[in-house]
Formats: C-alpha cells, sequence, structure tokens
C-alpha cells in the first residue's frame, strides 16, 4: 500500500514538472513593480532626483517602471497622459496613482500596491508609502490612475454573455445610484453599453466619447469639417461625431492642434462644454464652490451648471473641477440636461 501511494505521488509531481501551469507567474510584471518601489523607501526627496541616491516623484515614477522594461514621461503632466484610465474602485497593483497638489492637474504620482497604499516621493518624507484615501492631505487630492501593465492572464472558457435589452446592463441593477438615468439613455439610443452588455459605469469617459453621446443627443451633423485635428482623421472611430460637435462649437482642439480624443473628461469639461450645448441661462445666486475661484476660465459654465440644477457639488462644497468623469456620472448629467 505505502509503495503504490509513493507510486501515485511521483506521477503526480512528473506530470507537473512534464505540464507546467499556464497561470500567470506570481513575480508577474505588477509584482515586479511594487517590489521594486518598495525596494526605494526610505530613499530621500531630491528635486530633479532620478536615481536611488535622490528622487523627485516623477523621477521615481520612471526609475521603478524602467526596472520592468517600461518606458514613462519624465514629467507627472506627461506620465497622467499615457496607460488606460483606471477608476478608484478598479485599481490593481502597479498602477500609477495621481494627484492634484501645487498647481492644477497632475502634479505628483505614485505607485499603487494595493489596500488603499502607494509608494511615493514626498517631498517631506521621501521615498515612503501613504493612504490614497488619507482624509488630511492624499484623499481629498486624488485626480485619477492610469494602468501601463497588461498581465497575460490564463486562458479561461468564457460563457457567451447573456443578451439584455436596451437600457439594461449586467453591472447597473436597479440599486444603482443612477440606474433610472442610465437605463432612460439606454432607451432612447442616446448612449450604449459594451458588446458583453455591461455599461461599466465607474470607468472614465474621454472627450470622444462624450462627442458621440452629444451627437446623438442633440442630433448633430457634421456641416463644414472645420476640425482639422493631427489627431483625428477620417478613420479614426467616432470621426463623424467629433466633426458635428466641433462644426457645432462645442468641442475645440488644443494650442498645438489636437483633439485629444482619449483625455479624461473633466467636470470642469463638463461645465464647458453643457453651457455650450444646451445655453444655460445666467446664475442669480453664485453656488460659492470653495475649489472654483472666480478667476477659473470654467467659473461663469460651471455656476450656470448648478444654477441649472445639473449639479450640485460635493457635501464638502466642492466642485473638484479637475477630477475626471465617469461614465455614470455623465449619464445623469446629460439626463439632467435633456429631461429636467
Amino acid at each position: 500500500m505505502f509503495s503504490r501511494i509513493m507510486m501515485t505521488l511521483l506521477a503526480v509531481i512528473l506530470l507537473v514538472t512534464l505540464y507546467p501551469s499556464n497561470q500567470v507567474s506570481a513575480s508577474s510584471t505588477a509584482d515586479k513593480v511594487v517590489a521594486a518601489a518598495k525596494a526605494q523607501i526610505g530613499v530621500p526627496y531630491r528635486w530633479g532626483g532620478t536615481t536611488p541616491s535622490g528622487f523627485d516623484c516623477s523621477g521615481f515614477m520612471r526609475y521603478v517602471y524602467d526596472q520592468v522594461g517600461i518606458s514613462l514621461p519624465r514629467t507627472t503632466a506627461e506620465q497622467y497622459r499615457v496607460g488606460q484610465n483606471v477608476s478608484k474602485s478598479n485599481l490593481r497593483p502597479g498602477d500609477l496613482v495621481f494627484f492634484e497638489t501645487y498647481q492644477p492637474g497632475a502634479s505628483h504620482s505614485g505607485v499603487y500596491i494595493g489596500n488603499n497604499q502607494f509608494v511615493h516621493a514626498s517631498s517631506s518624507n521621501g521615498v515612503s508609502t501613504s493612504s490614497i484615501n488619507d482624509p488630511h492631505y492624499w484623499g481629498p487630492r486624488y485626480l485619477g490612475a492610469k494602468r501601463v501593465i497588461e498581465e497575460k492572464q490564463p486562458t479561461v472558457q468564457e460563457a457567451k454573455p447573456v443578451s439584455l435589452p436596451a437600457g439594461q446592463y449586467h453591472d447597473v441593477d436597479n440599486s444603482f445610484w443612477a440606474h433610472d438615468m442610465i437605463k432612460r439613455l439606454g432607451e432612447a439610443g442616446i448612449i450604449n453599453g459594451y458588446n458583453d452588455f455591461t455599461f461599466k459605469p465607474n470607468n472614465e469617459i474621454t472627450r470622444s466619447q462624450v462627442a458621440r453621446l452629444l451627437a446623438r443627443a442633440l442630433d448633430l451633423k457634421p456641416t463644414n469639417y472645420s476640425g482639422d485635428f493631427n489627431d483625428v482623421h477620417s478613420n479614426t472611430s467616432g470621426y463623424e461625431e467629433i466633426q458635428a460637435v466641433v462644426d457645432a462649437g462645442l468641442f475645440k482642439g488644443d494650442s498645438n492642434g489636437n483633439f485629444r480624443p482619449n483625455d479624461p473628461f473633466t467636470r470642469a469639461h463638463i461645465a464647458i462644454v453643457f453651457d455650450r450645448a444646451f445655453d444655460l441661462p445666467e446664475a442669480v445666486t453664485a453656488a460659492g464652490f470653495t475649489d472654483v475661484p472666480s478667476s477659473s476660465n470654467a467659473y461663469d459654465a460651471i455656476q450656470r451648471l448648478a444654477a441649472s440644477g445639473i449639479t450640485t457639488g460635493h457635501n464638502d462644497n466642492t466642485f473638484r473641477p479637475n477630477n475626471s468623469t465617469t461614465r455614470a456620472q455623465l449619464a445623469v448629467f446629460l439626463h439632467r440636461a435633456l429631461y429636467e
């Protein structure tokens, strides 16, 4: 009996040796990024620093990802423009997290390591670990996240997704806070889900996606194809809709002649574009958002957006103009503008 058991064990070991698992190794790219980031904890902060003798935040990020063969731009603002947008609820270790600190837009970055923690080069503590939800500093300044790591996952035979009627999605149930608005816009053919009949409500929405939604909602068509952009061509997905919203004066490009179709659509952008699209009335009383000074180029549009009831801001009396907008949030704003 003992010899039979030993022979069985040897056979199992031989099978495992000859036919290794197709699972992603524990030492994946993300694991290596996290390990590389943690290995630098304690290194002092140095303005312009890019080596283990001293780092600034973007220099630290570039060094860490370079260890796994991923090249990042030098500055935090440039790093915020690469990779795939990731919602806060879908963060994975190895993602890049960004914060708005001393100036508008992305001005600080770090490596997400899981459990709401990130490693970064802090000007006060050097390379250290902090919480993205720290209520005293990092939490209110969280701006967004990007994913530059694509792990190869095991091949799994997936069942064909169950089809659903227009306006219904597997990841938006009746209890979801924006369910009714998403459903109505879906039934009207204004907003669409994905091929697997999901809506992905927490994904960030991009400029080209908003252009498509507004073109459908307002039945806009191109008139003279005035938007001659370096990064939008006739074979670009959403080309007709982008031209339509540009011809209608709702969108503009940047100073370099780019439309930047894949950039996140911020809350300030919502105010500016919705103000143009829906000709919002003047605000009789200022909303008094603490983070929207009267000198902001979006100030008037934000005030009109609030006066129209399309937005109420956050509970702490902030508007957070530079935060990106999720698909669910955009659906609610658009529903209010069209039907309420």
